[in-house]
């Protein structure tokens, strides 16, 4: 079966990143179906109606993102509309959703533009946007292939905003397409930080090996600014035997990457130290420079994090290390803003203001500018602390001012989780 996505706007061809296809792609792939072309279509009624023709013509189910809005560019409906000779009507319902949607936001009379998005093709189901104006619409329909017999075809229309987009799509794309689902798959996704990827790779590389002229089992690996993810998907018709197969594979991996394995699935690095800060009953708070806030931004990210988090500075420049976190003016002027020196101070100067248990200080050279011979651009150093057991850690991280300051906020992560990991066996043990 052929499965096609049409990514509609003229803005992803000109430079706004395109998510949808990744999205859509790994939820389908995750029930055993893949994606057979992906199209990106500007904004145009010519190129998007051949782009549509000739999707249909080839594909049993149509997926159609975007164009779905109010504004002179949004000619999804009506072009699918034309294109399948099926006609539109305003639906009631639909116009008192928009209406109500406007009215919590205080508006009360919307534009006559958003009126377009009230129409539907006749003979579609409506799927309710819980997040925006656009409704989302699936219609059956019927299509005369060369050799005049009729079969049966199904276009999904689908709003743009990733935020309105990926609920839609769970809840009524999902379930429609489990109908196709041959097989059972499933997948284990496996969080590594703190080693290489090339490392990771040597590590696991026997397992992969091993279960290589196996179809049913596929291995992926990613690396992103830190974090390493290894997906393992398994097909088949009895589950409890693809259980076994991901039991078994984790556990070889387990075997070989041990605690540098920090959670799975939806689990993030500030979800697991926040669940073992809370389990051990103790507080963490930390002091930041040149990630300017992005360590508290994930650990605040969370709710509940106020049962964990107590406080956090951003010490940007050197006055404010030394008002706020007594670093000594001595310290700075021997050693610099960038040094382990430093980085122990604003340790043990959040740890006074805030009495948490742990603790972590940042500070670094996030560039473009600012480095020299002997502090490069990249260099970062990492303070953590635990009951005032200070330890600072020496980095090099490569890449962007952003990269370097994602990857650091990474690192520091890990290595939070990695004492409090340690200091929690340490309790459990005694």
């Amino acid at each position: 079966m052929n499965i096609e996505l049409i990514c509609s706007g003229s803005e992803l061809l000109t430079g706004k990143l395109n998510t949808h296809a990744s999205f859509i792609g790994s939820k389908l792939n995750d029930i055993g179906l893949n994606l057979t072309l992906v199209t990106t279509v500007a904004d145009r009624k010519k190129e998007f109606s051949q782009v549509l023709k000739d999707a249909i013509k080839r594909s049993s189910v149509i997926i159609v993102t975007g164009g779905l809005g109010p504004t002179f560019d949004d000619i999804t409906v009506e072009t699918v509309s034309e294109i399948l000779n099926i006609k539109t009507y305003k639906d009631e319902a639909v116009q008192k959703a928009i209406c109500q949607y406007f009215e919590k936001k205080g508006i009360k009379n919307p534009t006559q533009n958003n009126e377009r998005q009230s129409y539907i093709i006749e003979g579609a189901k409506v799927l309710d946007n819980r997040f925006g104006t656009a409704p989302g619409q699936m219609l059956h329909f019927s299509y005369l292939q060369d050799e005049n017999k009729k079969v049966r075809k199904t276009i999904f229309l689908l709003p743009g905003p990733p935020g309105e987009l990926h609920p839609m799509f769970e809840e009524y794309v999902l379930p429609f397409m489990r109908s196709y689902q041959v097989n059972i798959k499933k997948t284990l996704i496996i969080h590594i930080c703190g080693m290489a990827e090339s490392l990771v790779d040597e590590k696991i590389k026997p397992t992969i090996d091993y279960l290589s002229n196996d179809d049913n089992i596929e291995f992926a690996i990613l690396a992103h600014n830190y974090l390493i993810d290894v997906k393992v998907s398994v097909s088949g018709e009895n589950e409890l035997i693809i259980d076994d197969i991901l039991k078994n594979i984790n556990q070889e991996f387990i075997n070989v990457l041990g605690d540098n394995i920090y959670g799975y699935g939806d689990d993030t690095l500030e979800s697991v130290i926040q669940k073992m800060l809370i389990e051990t009953k103790r507080t963490i708070s930390v002091a930041e420079s040149c990630t300017g806030g992005l360590l508290a931004s994930k650990l605040t990210n969370i709710a509940g994090s106020s049962l964990c988090f107590k406080q956090s500075v951003v010490t940007y420049s050197n006055e404010a290390k030394i008002q706020i976190l007594n670093v000594k003016q001595e310290t700075l002027n021997q050693f610099g803003a960038v040094s382990r020196e430093t980085a122990n101070e604003m340790l043990n100067g959040i740890l006074n203001l805030s009495k948490a248990e742990y603790a972590v200080s940042i500070t670094g050279i996030a560039g473009p500018d600012g480095g020299t011979n002997e502090k490069p651009v990249g260099l970062v150093y990492i303070g953590t602390s635990f009951n005032g057991n200070n330890e600072v850690t020496k980095c090099m991280f490569l890449g962007t001012r952003q990269d370097i300051r994602d990857r650091a906020t990474n690192c520091a992560l890990d290595l939070i989780r990695r004492l409090i990991l340690n200091t929690r066996n340490k309790r459990i043990a005694k």
